[in-house]
Order: structure tokens, then C-alpha cells, then sequence
């Protein structure tokens, strides 16, 4: 059996989860079977790529997230058991407990092992796992053995602050940096292009 790729897209720059969406829609076309994991991402959102499964019913998507997660590195105001981030106009808030954000984070993972282990996907895209790793929703080292058992499924990894244990185990690594974008002058994430 021929081992699975491992991708990872990260940096500070958007498209990230655009290269993915790629990755996917180039592998179905292909006739893969594929699976598409989201770390951070609420269900409840209107988020364009959960269109996919309707428009490619071969797709599996899992939406496991609760939302935005602001950590100690955050520069986020705490009202209460809220968190907030404000850049220019524009406030983004999470309401979620760190020990839910883990819990959410960690269902997750144990879903990507268990997809792993019955070996019916040929590519599972992991939407902001990289993240999950870096602010440690997840534990790194359980991360690290769970993609090392990959066996023939092809593995797409997104997310910022990439660790240098995920990168040396990866056969492929994109940064994706940012230059200017328009979040830093108070436009929000347009429908369609951003989300």
C-alpha cells in the first residue's frame, strides 16, 4: 500500500483554506473520495464551502468547531466571559470556553483517527488543524502519531503558526504570507472570496 501524502498550507496570509477547497474540488474531479474536517468553524455559520456537499454529494464534510478562539497570544479584551478583538470597525467576539473550544478541537481529531483507521477516504482535508496544534486545543505529540498512520489517505493540513514537528513529518509545505489585507483597514471577510 503506497502511503498518503501529507500537504500543509500556513502562514499569516489568506487562502489557506482556498488552496484546500482546490485541493478538493481538483481530487473529486478526479473521482477520489474526500472528507473535509473543519477545527474552528461553527456549524451555524454561513459559510460558503458547506454548499459542497450539495454540489458534490461524494464530498463528507464535519463541522466540529465553536467559533472564533482567542487565547493569552490574542489581543483580546475580556468583558465578562466574553472575548473581544476590535480592528477598526469591525469586533469579533468569542464566547466559547477555552475547555469547550478543546473538547470541540479534540471530538475532532478523534474523527480524523477514526476516518484514518478505516481507510475509505483518499484525501481528508483538515481545516485549521495546524491551529488547533499551535494553540494547543489539541495535544501535539497525539496529533503527530494520529497522521503518521495515515496509511494510503492523502492528508491536506491548513492553519497559521505552523510547528516545526508537523512541518519536518509533511511532504509538502506552503507558506502563504500576508503583504496587506484588507481585515487591517476594517473591510470585512467578503462572502464568496474570504468565506
Amino acid at each position: 500500500m503506497t502511503e498518503g501524502l501529507l500537504y500543509i498550507f500556513t502562514g499569516t496570509g489568506k487562502g489557506k483554506t482556498s488552496a484546500a477547497l482546490g485541493m478538493l474540488l481538483r481530487a473529486t474531479c478526479a473521482g477520489m473520495k474526500v472528507a473535509w474536517i473543519a477545527w474552528y468553524k461553527e456549524a451555524s455559520w454561513d459559510v460558503s464551502e458547506y454548499r459542497v456537499k450539495e454540489l458534490l454529494p461524494t464530498v463528507d464534510m464535519f463541522i466540529g468547531g465553536k467559533g472564533f478562539y482567542f487565547n493569552e497570544k490574542t489581543n483580546a479584551q475580556q468583558i465578562g466571559s466574553v472575548k473581544v478583538v476590535k480592528a477598526q470597525k469591525i469586533v469579533v467576539v468569542d464566547k466559547t470556553s477555552e475547555a469547550e473550544h478543546q473538547k470541540a478541537a479534540q471530538q475532532s481529531l478523534e474523527l480524523l483517527h477514526q476516518l484514518l483507521e478505516q481507510q475509505s477516504y483518499d484525501l481528508i482535508i483538515c481545516d485549521e488543524l495546524v491551529q488547533a496544534v499551535s494553540q494547543q486545543l489539541v495535544n501535539k505529540q497525539q496529533t503527530l502519531d494520529i497522521l503518521q498512520k495515515r496509511g494510503k489517505t492523502h492528508l491536506v493540513l491548513t492553519g497559521r503558526d505552523c510547528p516545526q514537528s508537523l512541518i519536518d513529518l509533511a511532504d509538502t509545505v506552503s507558506s502563504v504570507e500576508k503583504i496587506k489585507h484588507a481585515y487591517d483597514q476594517g473591510i470585512m471577510a467578503v462572502k464568496g472570496l474570504d468565506f
